[in-house]
């Protein structure tokens, strides 16, 4: 649980008023904004070890709530809870196995955005928006979600995330005054800005980017830029198109597919969307899994066959040659291509 123990001790700091961004903590170097600082402050008030045991038992509970509620937000129940959560979590567990192993907070992440997709459905915008600023705190992730909101015409909801971010920043002033927060507001912009570059075609990320750029002759970042816009406009344009046919056909609940769909972008085009962050596709994969039955044959066997690669793709299991070449070029990249193919056709021909 490093990447636990890196929140716990940037807890530490901010109580003490110390900076948070330091380069000789090299490769475990705090990354999150002052504010996510604050609320890892709560967990520095304990021994490390009790601290990591209420953080590694929180994750299970998390992940827990996360698969019934993203179950319980489904349009309509075609299988049955059990097996749909089962089959979920063995297709994401690999994913889940090491967000847990490190200590992340995509879980906590991923729990908020559900709970934002259960406001959302229940026109509870200003608990959304609440919601939404929260998660910021942690990772830009979910501004993804700024363009679709504006679609949908949620300016309430955006309002109040941007108050309680507002807020958030000016929480650290109590710890390093008004000045000190300003200098420690710098020095985590030029952390994020200094520590990405490096990191595109690293092995382990499993953005889009990095799978372009493994394709290229060179790494060539131009050519590379040139491509992921092209792919960022078609499926921009998929989704649009998804959005569309939501309003025209009046379908139930079309958020859920349509919140799948976004959060699945999080990692696929993220500057550094590493192969585990691909759990935040949980939602899209409970959804498929529960409408597995209304694809065609040749369709359905093909989302089988590519949730089962996901799965399965583990160095045990394929070795550690083919491993590290899946994952040296972002292959699951691709999987997750697919994924979003079978997302927009069910919207297409209205499978929910």
């Amino acid at each position: 649980m490093s990447d636990f123990g890196v929140c716990y001790h940037s807890g530490k700091r901010i109580l003490k008023g110390e900076t948070l961004y330091r380069i000789s903590d090299g490769h475990l170097q705090y990354k999150y904004s002052p504010p996510s600082a604050v609320f890892f402050s709560l967990f520095s008030l304990l021994p490390y070890e009790a601290a990591k045991f209420i953080w590694y038992l929180s994750e299970l509970i998390f992940l827990y709530l996360i698969l019934i509620l993203s179950y319980k937000v489904l349009p309509s129940k075609l299988k049955k809870k059990g097996i749909v959560l089962v089959f979920a979590l063995l297709i994401l567990a690999k994913f889940y196995a090491r967000e847990i192993e490190l200590g992340q907070v995509n879980i906590l992440i991923i729990l908020t955005l559900t709970l934002l997709v259960m406001a959302v459905l229940n026109n509870k915008d200003a608990l959304a928006g609440l919601l939404w600023g929260f998660t910021l705190f942690f990772k830009p992730y979910a501004l993804v979600l700024l363009p679709y909101f504006f679609l949908k015409k949620k300016f309430k909801l955006v309002s109040t995330g941007i108050v309680l971010i507002l807020f958030g920043f000016l929480s650290t002033i109590f710890f390093y005054g008004f000045t000190g927060n300003i200098i420690v507001l710098k020095e985590w912009l030029t952390t994020l800005s200094q520590s990405t570059s490096p990191l595109l075609a690293t092995y382990g990320n499993a953005s889009v980017h990095s799978f372009i750029l493994h394709l290229l002759p060179g790494h060539k970042s131009e050519l590379a830029l040139v491509f992921l816009i092209f792919a960022f406009l078609i499926v921009g344009f998929s989704f649009l198109w998804m959005m569309f046919l939501s309003k025209r056909e009046q379908l139930k609940k079309p958020e859920v597919l349509e919140f799948s769909f976004l959060f699945i972008l999080i990692p696929f085009f993220s500057p550094l969307g590493w192969y585990y962050n691909y759990l935040y596709s949980i939602l899209a994969v409970i959804f498929l899994i529960n409408y597995l039955e209304r694809f065609p044959g040749i369709l359905k066997y093909g989302l089988i066959i590519n949730f089962i690669i996901i799965g399965v793709s583990l160095e045990e299991i394929l070795g550690e040659e083919a491993f590290r070449f899946y994952t040296r070029y972002s292959l699951v990249a691709i999987n997750y291509l697919i994924v979003l193919f079978y997302l927009f056709y069910a919207r297409v021909r209205k499978l929910s």
